[in-house]
């Protein structure tokens, strides 16, 4: 009893901690100022995940088995499951330090916006420790729930709401999609736990209701990534919610959902893998292309992201789809990485963009401010996969493990995809480099003329992030060392 406790104490902690803040949230909010009270629990729910964050680092240095069952098998915990965790919530705990200044900015005083990450990244650490089908379900709905409601929290948005609607929508569809699925796959072998699955399945591999079941599960998961053609939410989602909310989408709950898309290919459905993989294959292949090709004519940085994003699932399934030590060793090299990235393309937008997010905004910012300039542009090169930037390394190590598992066709795509989305990336730079308009031009309303804001005000949060993230992406590949040895202990010691 005392050891399932030690497994699961940084979820209690989260737990009785969200139940605590709400309550003297509502009491700040009832006797104090909005904008104090939001900053006070801002600190107060840092506090909790760091605290947690601690609590999972600690689990990771101690020498016990490497996958343990806990909660009666509900749940289970190992080396890469704790892992995976870290890495959510210092993920979850530098959102909330982010949006320190964008949530007064935006005019987002709800006390509710940090318990909701808070909840979210509860349901999410939970999402990556389940090992039963029911406590998977439960998982998912937890977050989605919290995620629904981020969408729209600014509620005198039109597009706010707008985002949040398309999101909650396409979102029970892939919760329906995938309780269908867990249903076929139930009633098809009698067992919801995974260790129980795994063993019925190495001996039904041929049972075509229980391979429609897992295909159905695999589906709504790559639903909740946003892989094509399962992305119809993001692009409006992105753009609709607020930046800060738009940062957490594209980060936090990436890292959870591949995470459990990992476990199961590698646990449970191992058996039906030749029967998943051509799935696995045509999502990322569609992902890589529809991200690059649905970029390349956006107006808005936003929307842009958000294709983006999509090509990156592209490139993370591709990891996956090998289901070898090594290649699953490249995906959590390229999530870490791509999260590195992400942490510096949002803090670049929320410190630029305080109204609209049009990249002719970006007009000759490298004049006005030459330090911001340079540093989006190497993070775009990096992220177009440009040498000798951190995400050359995780895309070289993902088409590495592509070509040694004989996936060459699909190697090849990627490599043309990124050719592709390098062209969007070097519009950017353009715009920042080569453009000196001083007005930029809002097409889709009319013929409106903002001025261009050239007086950013660079906080000491946003200089921090910007920092320390820039000086990853441009010394990560003389340095790759403790990532690398980080990924490859927790692979082995976990999956094999």
């Amino acid at each position: 009893m005392l050891t399932n406790f030690y497994w699961i104490l940084p979820e209690v902690f989260i737990a009785c901690g969200s139940t605590l803040l709400l309550g003297y949230g509502v009491v700040l909010v009832k006797f104090g100022s909005r904008v104090v009270s939001l900053q006070k629990l801002h600190w107060l729910v840092v506090l909790v995940l760091l605290i947690s964050a601690l609590l999972l680092i600690e689990q990771l240095g101690f020498s016990g088995p490497s996958n343990l069952l806990i909660c009666n098998g509900y749940l289970a915990s190992s080396e890469y499951i704790t892992g995976i965790k870290l890495v959510l919530v210092l993920s979850s705990a530098l959102i909330l330090v982010l949006s320190m200044e964008s949530t007064i900015a935006d005019s987002i005083l709800d006390y509710e916006f940090s318990m909701l990450i808070l909840l979210s990244t509860l349901g999410m650490m939970l999402l990556i420790s389940s090992n039963d089908l029911i406590m998977l379900y439960l998982a998912v709905e937890l977050l989605s729930l919290s995620f629904y409601v981020l969408a729209g929290i600014k509620r005198d948005s039109q597009h706010s709401t707008e985002a949040a609607l398309k999101y909650f929508l396409l979102g029970a569809l892939s919760s329906g999609l995938l309780l269908f699925g867990m249903g076929l796959v139930y009633a098809f072998t009698g067992e919801t736990s995974f260790d129980g699955l795994s063993q019925i399945l190495w001996y039904s591999v041929n049972d075509t209701e229980v391979i429609i079941g897992a295909i159905f599960m695999l589906i709504a998961l790559l639903f909740k990534v946003a892989a094509a053609p399962f992305h119809q939410w993001i692009v409006d989602t992105y753009e609709g919610a607020p930046t800060i909310v738009t940062a957490f989408f594209a980060i936090v709950p990436k890292i959870a959902t591949l995470g459990v898309i990992i476990l199961l290919v590698t646990g449970p459905f191992l058996p039906l893998w030749d029967q998943l993989q051509p799935l696995v294959a045509f999502t990322a292949v569609a992902s890589l292309f529809v991200g690059s090709i649905g970029a390349l004519n956006q107006a808005k940085l936003k929307r842009l992201l958000a294709y983006s994003a999509i090509t990156h699932i592209g490139f993370l399934l591709i990891a996956v789809l090998p289901n070898t030590i090594l290649s699953l060793h490249a995906a959590f090299v390229y999530l870490v990485l791509y999260i590195i990235m992400s942490f510096n393309t949002f803090t670049f937008v929320l410190a630029t963009f305080k109204h609209g997010n049009f990249i002719t905004q970006l007009s000759g910012l490298s004049r006005y401010n030459p330090v911001l300039a340079f540093t989006f542009a190497f993070t775009l090169l990096s992220v177009a996969g440009v040498p000798p930037l951190a995400g050359f390394y995780s895309k070289y190590l993902v088409l590495l493990e592509a070509i040694n598992s004989e996936f060459y066709a699909v190697a090849i795509l990627a490599i043309i995809a990124s050719c592709i989305a390098s062209f969007y990336y070097l519009r950017i730079i353009k715009w920042m480099f080569f453009k000196d308009t001083q007005f930029f031009h809002m097409k889709d309303i009319g013929d409106c003329l903002y001025p261009i804001n050239t007086q950013l005000q660079v906080s000491f949060i946003q200089s921090i992030i910007l920092g320390s993230t820039s000086w990853i992406i441009l010394t990560f590949l003389f340095y790759p060392g403790p990532l690398v040895t980080f990924s490859t202990n927790i692979i082995i010691s976990s999956l094999v």
